[in-house]
């Protein structure tokens, strides 16, 4: 997904379905129970349909590989047979990740889409940061839209009791084969729906997004000097840094909690928790991993390879496509990629494949695969179906000619096919097209592929092979977080606080204002205060799905 801010990047790349505690909602009674880990485990998830009309030229497959295709097809397939809505109204509550649309009253875009899905669709446009914000402002009005995004780590609270009592089930209209009814939802994975599971029942359409998590990406010209960005150990690693830095250059930015997070996959940390084998859980953050991850980055910060700026710097990625900064973390290797060339348009990122750290095998750690998920509005079994159906024409695939039209708009008003046949946005399609289509793909949209339109600049097939390789290499060692799918209500109302604190102390320590020695008391205090509660709770879970 195009556009989003660098906090919400990497915010996405570490948080889990349950969500972190911050913002109390309001307008919702509580008429869920306290222990919904448990009910979690039980749903059946829809039953996954590949999309198969449109064949890449790179294959996905079962692991995580992203779909790639190198060229736009000669032929669109119509992959939404008959319009879906019934003319009616239809609210929703998404966010966008760039500069808002024109009007729907003055955005000929927008009142062709309309068309399409057959409703008269309005839309109320968050912002990050600010969505949060206006998520609870929408529900204390107690008039809900009918299609309301959930991200999952934007500090809302009390989402089961709000979709309990606001939000309908769709668990009957999705599960298992009951998906077959909307075929674009039906090439979603597994994996993403687990994301839209809570209290043992599935409350909305997911919001694909890549399977990989955290990388560096680097600017090449800067590491040229050192043979490159890429390593066999932390030594070679720490050596390449010093030798890329001096005068007015440095090698890492100097976000230093996510300099730790990824080097902790050199180190073999488990991805957010380790299944034991008596069947408990630990936390990545507590064991020895991290641990050894946190004091290599402290190294590399008495060794001066940061960048000596605010640890929640803004301009990061501008700063390296200008050669200050030798590379800076993403949430996924396409957006590191992608936001090079947007940046400077002849400069293709290097990615750090992890390697090997303290006698331990490197771990990759997959994303989660969505943003989150739609949730509807509570209604009648026709109303509900048709706003289904609607979410199934805004998942249209790659190929489609729902899907160009929902990206690109109307050929010679909002875009033209470039000399490779792939289409770019006019400025009216700009105006018009982005910010809209921002919007609609953050409610729902077809799993993540590697499309050449993705990559500003005239290199995009060149973009594709590339990422697939990089994405390749990362498949050997990535492990998934086994806690998705899985309920903690003490993760709900302490994970924000806990993260924020570690987040903190991670700062103090690399800054120099606090010892490495005040690390593991951190944790050891925390397991009282919620954290081996939250352990127990996803442990009773997965003990019930298995």
């Amino acid at each position: 997904m195009t556009g989003m801010s660098r906090r919400t990047f990497l915010g996405l790349s570490t948080a889990v379905a349950a969500g972190a505690a911050a913002t109390a909602l309001t307008g919702c009674g509580s008429s869920t129970g306290h222990r919904t880990e448990a009910a979690s485990a039980k749903v059946k998830l829809p039953a996954y349909v590949p999309f198969t009309k449109v064949t890449p030229d790179l294959p996905a497959n079962a692991k995580g590989l992203s779909a790639g295709y190198l060229s736009y097809p000669e032929e669109l397939i119509r992959s939404v047979p008959k319009t879906p809505g019934d003319g009616s109204k239809v609210t929703l509550l998404t966010e966008i990740w760039t500069q808002p649309p024109l009007p729907k009253g003055s955005n000929e875009h927008w009142q062709k889409i309309n068309q399409e899905l057959g409703v008269d669709l309005s839309a109320i446009l968050g912002t990050d940061p600010g969505y949060e914000e206006k998520f609870s402002a929408t529900v204390a009005g107690g008039d809900l839209p009918d299609l309301m995004w959930i991200p999952p780590n934007q500090g809302i609270q009390h989402i089961a009791e709000l979709l309990e009592s606001k939000c309908a089930d769709i668990t009957d209209y999705v599960s298992g084969d009951a998906v077959k009814d909307y075929p674009n939802l039906a090439a979603m994975t597994p994996a993403h729906w687990k994301t839209a599971v809570v209290n043992g029942k599935i409350w909305g359409a997911p919001s694909p997004y890549p399977a990989f998590g955290q990388v560096y990406a680097g600017n090449p010209e800067v590491w040229e000097k050192a043979g490159g960005l890429s390593a066999s150990s932390p030594d070679e690693f720490l050596a390449k840094c010093k030798e890329v830095t001096g005068g007015k250059v440095w090698a890492l930015e100097p976000i230093y909690v996510n300099a730790v997070s990824v080097m902790s996959q050199c180190f073999g940390t488990p991805n957010k928790w380790r299944q034991n084998k008596d069947g408990s859980l630990t936390f990545w953050q507590e064991t020895d991993e991290y641990l050894a991850a946190l004091d290599f980055v402290l190294k590399l910060k008495q060794a001066g390879v940061f960048y000596p700026g605010d640890p929640k710097m803004a301009d990061a990625y501008l700063k390296m496509a200008q050669g200050s900064i030798g590379a800076t973390v993403f949430a996924n290797p396409s957006g590191g990629r992608a936001n090079l060339r947007t940046n400077d348009p002849s400069l293709a990122a290097e990615i750090l494949i992890p390697f090997a750290a303290g006698g331990r095998q490197p771990n990759h750690h997959y994303h989660l695969g969505t943003i989150g998920y739609t949730a509807l509005k509570k209604g009648s079994e026709k109303r509900v179906r048709m706003l289904l159906g609607v979410l199934n024409y805004l998942a249209a695939p790659f190929g489609s000619k729902e899907r160009e039209l929902l990206e690109f708009g109307t050929e010679g008003a909002d875009f033209t096919y470039d000399e490779q046949g792939f289409p770019q946005r006019t400025k009216k399609g700009k105006q018009q097209v982005e910010g809209f289509y921002s919007g609609l793909a953050t409610a729902t949209t077809a799993p993540f592929a590697l499309l050449p339109s993705a990559f500003p600049g005239t290199h995009g097939p060149e973009d594709v092979k590339a990422t697939y390789a990089v994405e390749q290499k990362l498949i050997g060692t990535a492990i998934a977080n086994p806690t998705v799918s899985h309920y903690s209500d003490a993760y709900t109302e302490h994970y924000g606080r806990m993260s924020t604190e570690a987040t903190d102390l991670v700062n103090d320590i690399v800054s120099g204002r606090k010892k490495i020695g005040e690390w593991k008391p951190f944790w050891t205090e925390w397991r009282s205060k919620g954290l081996d509660q939250m352990a127990r709770e996803f442990q009773k879970s997965i003990e019930k799905n298995a």
